[in-house]
C-alpha cells in the first residue's frame, strides 16, 4: 500500500516552479561568467570527466600522481560517467594543452590577494562561440545547473512533509539563493551529485517516517524502500562523503520496525533497501579494494592531497572557522574571490537570527513537554544527518586544511528547515521572504560586481610611463623597459615597496612569460621577492598586440626575518616558468640587454636580470637583534637571531644565535634543533642542544641567548639553503607547533635565511 502524502497548496506547487526557474536561470548565468576552472578543483574535475570522454576508461590512481585529474581519479565516479556521456561527442584534445596554463602564481586560498587569483591563465579561444574542451566544461556545467535545480525541489518535497507549502517554498528559495550554493551548483564538480543525490535520499526518508497507512497499521512500502535504495546506491557512487547516510536509512529502518513490533518489517526494509544499493555503488568499492587494498581508497587520496604536518588542535579548528563561515555564504574563485567585509557582517547577523531563533524554539518545546511523534522524529533524523556531517568535516579538518561551507550542502534539507524554524519564530512578519530576497538580490549581484571584476585584466596606464625614470633595456627579441620608479628607499622587515615598470611589447611570443622582481643583497642573496604573470596573472604576454606599452605596478613585501641591516637592489626580467610537456626549462630568463639608462638607476645587466637602484635595509627597534614575534605553544616565543656569517662554504662553521623570550610559565624543558636545509630539504650540518638555562626555569618576559655552533657538510652542493629550527621534548621528540604558521598548517618548525653555499675550495 502507498503511503499517503500532506497535501500541498497549490499555490506553492506553482511557486517551486517558479522558483526552480529562477535559480536555473542565475545559477546557469553564473556559470557562463565564471571563467573556465575558476571554481574549486574544477580543472581536475573535468581531467576525470575528459578521461573518460576520451574512451580511456576509470582512472587507476598513484600516490603523489601526476596524472592530469590529481586526487579526484579516487572519487566516486557518477557525476563523471554521466558527464562524459554528455560531452564525449565534443573533440576536446585541446585539453592537455589548456591544463598546461596553469597559473604558477595562482593565490588559492588567499582572499587578500589583490593579484594572481586567477588559476588558469585565459586565452581568447575560451571566449564565445565555445569549442573543444571549453564547449565540453560549459555541458558539464550545465548539468551541475540541472543537478543543482533537483537539489532545490527535494528541499521542497522534503520540507512540505514537515511543514505547510509556504513554509516548504520558503526554505526551498532560502537554500537556493546561497551565492555559494548558487556558484558550486555552476561548476563541473561531483558537489552538484552528491547535493542532489543526498537531498532525494533524506526526502524518502522523511516520506517513510511520517507517511501512516489507512487502517491504523504501519509498513514499509517495498516500493518505496526499493526507490530509497537506488538513491541510496546512486548516491555512493557520487561521493565518499555520503555514506553516512546508509547509516542513516539503517537507523529509521530500526526505527520504524521498532515501533511496529515486527522482525519482518526489519528485514524487508534491510534487504530492499541495501540490494539496490549494492548492485548500484558495491562494485565501485570492491573496485578500490582490488586495486588499492582501501575499500574507500583512502589511502591513495591521502597520498594526493595537502595534510597537515601533524593533525590540528581545536585552537587551529577554532581559528579556521571564519574561512568555513565565508566560504558557506560565498567566497568565490579559489576561495580568493571574497565579498566585501560588510556583507559578511551582514551573514553573520543572519546566523545570530537563525541561531536565536532555533533556541527560542527548542525552549518552548522543551517548556511544553516534550511528546515526539513522526514529524518530530523525521526533523531529528534531518538533524542527526547535519551531525553526521559536522563530525566527518571535524574529521577531516584534523589532518587536512578542509575550511570549506560546501561540504554541508549535502545537509541542503536540514539546512532549510533549520532557517525556516530561526526565522519564524521572530515576530517580524515575512521576515524569511526578505531574507530570501535579499540573498536572491546577492546572488543575481554577485557575477557582475563581484566575480567578473576579479578577472577582468587591469588597463595598461600607458600615460604613467612619463612619471618613471627613462631607461631602454631589451629583453629578448620580445619585450623593451622603458621607465622604473621604487619608493622608498630604505626599508624595515615587514614593510612593502613599491616598484613600478614601463613595459613595451616588440613583438608577441607564443610562450606566456612571467615576470620577477626581487630585492638582492651585497652579497647576491635574494631579501624579497615578488614573481607574477603581467597584468596581475590576467594579461599573459602571448595576448599582447606589437608596439603596445603596459605600465604595472608591484608590490613586494620584505620578510620579517630579512637580516638587517642590510644594502640591496632591485632585480626585474621575464621567465618562462617551464613546461615538462614541452621540454622547457623552468626559469628559464630572457636575455637582458641595457642600451640606454639615467645614471641616477646604476642600471646594468647581470644574470639575465635587469639591476637598479639602492635599498637600505634598516635594523627595527627592539632588544634583540633581528627582532621577530614567532610564537610557539607553551609560552616560548622566538623574539630574534643573529648569523655569524650568511656566505659559506662546505666545511666551514657557523654560529646561529637566538633570542627566546617566555611569554609565561613554561610547562616542559625543551631542546633547540638548529637545521641547515637545501632546497630539497635534506640536511647538511645542525646543531641539537638545551639553552644554557632549562625552559622550565625561565621567567615571564625574560629573554635568554642560545648559542648554536654547526658546520656545514663536505659534501653540501653549492646553492641556497635555510635554517631550520624549533623545540622538542627529550627523549619522545616531540615538538612544539607555532601558534600562527600560515601556509603550513599545523607546523612545528620555522625557517629562516637565505644562506648561500658556494663550491668547496679546491686545492
Amino acid at each position: 500500500m502507498r503511503p499517503t502524502m500532506p497535501p500541498t497548496p497549490p499555490q506553492s506547487g506553482r511557486g517551486i516552479g517558479v522558483l526552480l526557474a529562477i535559480f536555473v536561470l542565475l545559477a546557469g548565468w553564473t556559470s557562463v561568467v565564471v571563467p573556465p576552472f575558476e571554481t574549486p578543483d574544477e580543472i581536475w574535475h573535468f581531467a576525470f570527466i575528459h578521461h573518460l570522454a576520451t574512451g580511456q576508461g576509470l582512472p587507476v590512481s598513484e600516490p603523489n600522481t601526476q596524472a592530469l585529474w590529481r586526487q579526484q581519479g579516487v572519487q566516486a565516479p557518477g557525476y563523471y560517467l554521466v558527464a562524459a556521456a554528455l560531452t564525449s561527442w565534443i573533440d576536446q584534445s585541446d585539453f592537455p594543452a589548456i591544463y598546461r596554463r596553469a597559473n604558477p602564481h595562482a593565490a588559492i586560498g588567499r582572499p587578500d590577494a589583490e593579484a594572481n587569483r586567477n588559476y588558469l591563465i585565459h586565452h581568447r579561444d575560451e571566449e564565445w562561440p565555445w569549442r573543444g574542451a571549453i564547449l565540453a566544461l560549459h555541458l558539464a556545467r550545465f548539468f551541475s545547473v540541472a543537478l543543482g535545480a533537483v537539489t532545490i525541489w527535494a528541499v521542497y518535497r522534503t520540507l512540505a512533509l514537515l511543514l505547510d507549502g509556504r513554509q516548504a517554498l520558503l526554505g526551498a528559495a532560502l537554500v537556493a539563493f546561497i551565492p555559494q550554493f548558487v556558484f558550486i551548483s555552476a561548476a563541473a564538480s561531483n558537489d552538484g551529485a552528491v547535493n542532489a543525490l543526498a537531498a532525494l535520499v533524506l526526502w524518502r526518508l522523511t516520506s517513510l517516517i511520517i507517511a501512516p497507512i489507512p487502517g491504523g497499521e504501519r509498513a514499509i512500502p517495498r516500493r518505496e524502500l526499493a526507490v530509497l535504495g537506488v538513491l541510496l546506491g546512486l548516491a555512493v557512487l557520487s561521493k565518499l562523503s555520503v555514506l553516512g547516510l546508509l547509516g542513516l536509512t539503517a537507523l529509521a529502518v530500526i526505527g520504524l520496525s521498532w515501533r511496529a513490533r515486527s522482525w519482518r518489517l526489519f528485514w524487508e526494509g534491510a534487504w530492499w533497501t541495501a540490494a539496490p544499493a549494492l548492485a548500484i555503488g558495491g562494485w565501485w568499492y570492491v573496485r578500490n579494494w582490488q586495486l588499492y587494498g582501501d575499500p574507500l581508497a583512502w589511502n591513495i587520496w591521502q597520498a594526493n592531497i595537502l595534510l597537515r604536518v601533524e593533525p590540528a588542535d581545536w585552537r587551529t579548528i577554532f581559528g579556521e572557522l571564519e574561512s568555513l563561515e565565508r566560504s558557506f555564504w560565498g567566497l568565490f574563485g579559489w576561495f580568493n574571490v571574497p565579498y566585501p567585509a560588510p556583507v559578511y557582517l551582514l551573514f553573520r547577523g543572519l546566523e545570530l537570527l537563525i541561531a536565536g531563533g532555533l533556541l527560542w524554539a527548542a525552549i518552548g518545546r522543551w517548556r511544553r513537554g516534550i511528546r515526539l511523534r513522526e514529524r518530530d522524529w523525521a526533523m531529528l533524523l534531518l538533524g542527526l544527518w547535519g551531525v553526521v556531517l559536522l563530525i566527518s568535516w571535524l574529521r577531516f579538518m584534523r589532518i587536512a586544511p578542509a575550511a570549506q561551507g560546501r561540504y554541508f550542502f549535502p545537509a541542503a534539507p536540514t539546512l532549510a528547515l533549520g532557517m525556516v524554524i530561526g526565522l519564524g519564530r521572530w515576530p517580524l512578519p515575512g521576515l524569511g521572504w526578505g531574507v530570501a530576497t535579499l540573498l536572491a538580490g546577492l546572488s543575481l549581484l554577485t557575477p557582475p560586481l563581484v566575480i567578473a571584476p576579479a578577472y577582468r585584466p587591469p588597463p595598461a596606464q600607458a600615460h604613467l610611463a612619463a612619471e618613471l625614470t627613462p631607461i631602454t633595456a631589451r629583453l629578448g627579441d620580445a619585450f623593451i623597459v622603458q621607465g622604473v620608479a621604487t619608493q622608498p628607499d630604505r626599508l624595515l622587515p615587514g614593510q612593502t615597496a613599491t616598484v613600478t615598470v614601463a613595459w613595451k611589447a616588440r613583438q608577441v611570443p607564443a610562450e606566456d612569460y612571467s615576470i620577477f622582481v626581487h630585492l638582492v643583497d651585497e652579497d647576491g642573496l635574494i631579501v624579497a621577492q615578488y614573481d607574477t604573470m603581467p597584468g596581475g596573472g590576467l594579461y599573459p604576454t602571448s595576448q599582447w598586440h606589437p608596439g603596445e606599452l603596459r605600465v604595472e605596478r608591484y608590490l613586494v613585501r620584505i620578510p620579517p626575518t630579512a637580516y638587517t641591516p642590510n644594502q640591496a637592489h632591485w632585480a626585474i626580467g621575464m621567465y618562462l616558468p617551464g613546461d615538462s610537456a614541452t621540454g622547457v626549462t623552468a626559469g628559464h630568463r630572457l636575455p637582458v640587454q641595457v642600451e640606454a639608462a639615467s645614471p641616477d638607476l646604476q642600471a646594468t645587466a647581470v644574470d639575465d636580470a635587469l639591476r637598479f637602484g639602492r635599498v637600505e635595509i634598516a635594523t627595527p627597534p627592539g632588544l634583540t637583534p633581528n627582532p621577530l614575534e614567532i610564537a610557539f605553544d607553551d609560552n616560548i616565543t622566538l623574539a630574534g637571531y643573529t648569523l655569524s656569517r650568511r656566505r659559506l662554504r662546505p666545511g666551514e662553521p657557523l654560529t646561529v644565535t637566538l633570542y627566546w623570550r617566555a611569554r609565561g610559565p613554561i610547562h616542559g624543558d625543551y631542546t633547540t634543533f638548529v637545521h641547515l636545509l637545501d632546497v630539497g630539504g635534506q640536511m647538511h650540518g645542525g646543531h641539537d642542544g638545551r639553552p644554557v638555562s632549562p625552559t622550565q626555569a625561565w621567567s615571564p618576559g625574560q629573554v635568554v641567548e642560545d648559542i648554536h655552533e654547526l658546520v656545514v657538510s663536505p659534501q653540501a652542493p653549492p646553492g641556497i639553503y635555510q635554517l631550520e629550527l624549533g623545540l622538542y621534548t627529550w627523549p619522545d621528540l616531540d615538538r612544539l607547533s607555532l601558534l600562527a604558521s600560515p601556509g603550513a598548517e599545523g607546523a612545528d618548525r620555522f625557517l629562516l635565511g637565505p644562506i648561500q653555499v658556494e663550491e668547496a675550495r679546491r686545492d
